[in-house]
């Protein structure tokens, strides 16, 4: 009855629910309160919703508004620029292609490929797809966490919609979105199969969830085993899921059967990584760092305070009766980062806070549980309104802290000024004439852009298609992509080093060109020993100055042909005399 709390009841496993009423069960206290309750039973109504449907939606607001707020306003940077390589290429080179070019496997290429065919590559299209993807992992987590209780279920998605994290993903063109969404939907199906009468929505949920994880990132192969770990304990433990022992069994088997056709590619990228990988050893604070992200709203002082409040949900669960749910939970939030740790402490590092983001829908909820399990409901409120206070600080320090992605847009039209200017000769005078000098054949003088590595030439590009710009870009020492050459890292496969490389090859690209903007960036792993600078030296070009650009670190060269530089105009009896322009301090742009 609305408005009444309804008796808990218990299924066939043990496990008691305690349904939440529609609406508030006694009006709160005060005039305030009475306005309040009042209003919200009418809302409640007239939308014809029960209380935490109502709730629920207003939930999924927020996540949606801190997701697709200033959605396109930033252009894309680099690793956005692979993804939107990635779809532009063809169904079978997303399979073949892509897999030697980026280091995750092709399921969100494919998506983000056809969702760019209905809404278009922009920024703004290729980004809605995460940020839509965000909402969607808030219900799913919602409904994981109602099979402990409903108030666990809608307080879980309130923490997930909030936390800065999985917003700042969500602003990203990246799988990582994706693998979020897989594992919320692993641990729904993971907690309903615990019920005797779960029926066959969990299991598909769960190898759904599996299947997807899987083929949006390599690491998930840790969250899947880190579920069989959890089916393997509670089946040592408990003779009644040792009677079950078939679903679990045959859900797994589904799951790597269908991962099976990526197997060989995860072989060969594995390799790459065990023989040069640019993740750190999480040694120290390093791990720390990293797990900051994943489990104290981004701050490296509340790691400890967070891994506590972790493990007091757990004890809760445990506690009230629910140590199935409690014996998953811990499977699917904290063995995943065990067995990451323990593999990059043996093998490559793979220790980083976005390869982790699949352990955030457990740990959502496990949270929620120890606030919404204590039992005193005064210290339950003091508990959740601590909890909502420490998300809104970390939003607010996430906003002051923003820095923005790489400035590609900038960079592009700064290029294309300059290249407007010189085409039209106004930026180039001559030594013995104020006169400007135009491009005698602009199909051959027009300059080129060079990016080291080659990968630039991804963001860069896409900026360009934004603006409507058409300037000629090539990568160096070969063009994006190069598969089979030397790679810094196997993160760029597709990006070879210079290192080794024979520079003679750029000579005739560069050959009578009288301006070549080289686009690298301050510590170019690359490229450290600057060859291509030096390289266009050796060819008798000048360098006129460099902007550089934050964030990313990016520089912008411009090199001239001698008699192509800019120097100011002489007055007097020395005006045949060409002036030498003197050394000037590179530009920074914030």
């Amino acid at each position: 009855m609305q408005g009444q709390a309804q008796p808990s009841r218990a299924d066939n496993a043990g496990f008691r629910y305690s349904p939440v009423p529609a609406a508030p069960s006694a009006p709160l206290a005060g005039p305030f309160g009475v306005f309040v309750t009042d209003r919200w039973s009418r809302l409640a109504s007239v939308l014809r919703l029960d209380g935490s449907q109502l709730l629920l939606l207003l939930i999924l607001g927020v996540a949606a508004a801190f997701r697709f707020h200033a959605l396109g306003q930033q252009p894309l940077w680099l690793d956005e620029g692979y993804s939107w390589w990635d779809a532009q290429q063809s169904w079978l080179d997303l399979w073949r292609l892509v897999p030697q070019c980026d280091p995750h496997p092709p399921l969100y290429f494919a998506l983000l490929k056809g969702w760019a065919g209905l809404f278009g590559d922009g920024a703004l299209a290729m980004r809605t797809l995460s940020a839509s993807m965000g909402v969607a992992t808030t219900a799913v987590i919602y409904l994981a966490g109602r099979q402990i209780s409903r108030p666990v279920g809608l307080v879980a998605a309130l923490f997930f919609a909030l936390t800065p994290f999985q917003i700042e993903f969500a602003h990203e063109a990246r799988p990582y979105t994706l693998l979020c969404l897989g594992a919320a939907l692993i641990v729904y199906g993971a907690l309903r199969a615990l019920r005797d009468r779960a029926g066959a929505m969990g299991w598909v949920a769960l190898v759904l969830g599996g299947v997807i994880v899987l083929w949006a990132n390599n690491t998930a192969v840790l969250l899947v085993a880190s579920l069989a770990g959890g089916f393997a304990l509670l089946m040592g433990l408990d003779p009644r899921m040792r009677q079950r022992w078939r679903a679990p069994l045959i859900a797994l088997v589904i799951v790597g059967a269908c991962w099976l056709p990526y197997l060989p590619s995860l072989i060969e990228q594995a390799r790459g990584v065990s023989s040069d990988f640019w993740i750190p050893r999480p040694i120290g604070w390093r791990f720390t760092n990293e797990l900051r992200f994943v489990v104290s709203l981004s701050s490296y002082e509340a790691v400890y305070w967070a891994v506590a409040a972790l493990f007091g949900g757990i004890a809760l669960l445990w506690r009230r009766g629910h140590w199935r749910q409690a014996i998953m939970l811990a499977a699917l939030g904290f063995l995943p980062v065990l067995l990451n740790y323990g593999v990059s402490m043996v093998s490559r590092s793979i220790f980083i806070g976005r390869a982790l983001i699949g352990v955030a829908p457990a740990m959502a909820i496990i949270l929620a549980c120890a606030v919404m399990l204590i039992g005193p409901a005064r210290w339950r409120a003091l508990a959740l309104s601590a909890m909502l206070v420490a998300h809104a600080v970390a939003i607010a320090v996430m906003i002051e802290n923003d820095k923005g992605k790489e400035p590609w847009d900038r960079i592009a039209a700064q290029i294309a000024s300059a290249m407007h200017e010189d085409a039209k000769g106004g930026g180039a005078p001559s030594a013995t004439n104020s006169a400007p000098i135009p491009f005698a054949n602009p199909a051959a003088d027009a300059p080129v852009v060079l990016t080291v590595p080659n990968e630039l030439a991804l963001p860069l590009g896409h900026a360009m298609e934004e603006l409507s710009l058409q300037m000629p870009v090539r990568g160096a020492p070969a063009n994006f992509p190069s598969p089979g050459l030397t790679a810094r890292y196997p993160s760029g496969k597709c990006a070879p080093s210079v290192a080794g490389w024979d520079m003679g090859r750029l000579a005739g690209l560069i050959r009578g060109r009288r301006i070549v903007y080289f686009i690298t960036r301050q510590n170019n792993a690359y490229d450290p020993g600057d060859r291509i600078a030096g390289f266009l030296r050796s060819q008798g070009l000048a360098s006129e100055g460099v902007r550089r650009f934050m964030p990313g670190f990016l520089e912008v060269h411009k090199f001239v042909a001698p008699a192509w530089r800019r120097v100011p105009a002489v007055k007097g009896p020395a005006a045949s005399v060409a002036a030498a322009p003197s050394p000037r301090a590179p530009r920074v742009d914030q």
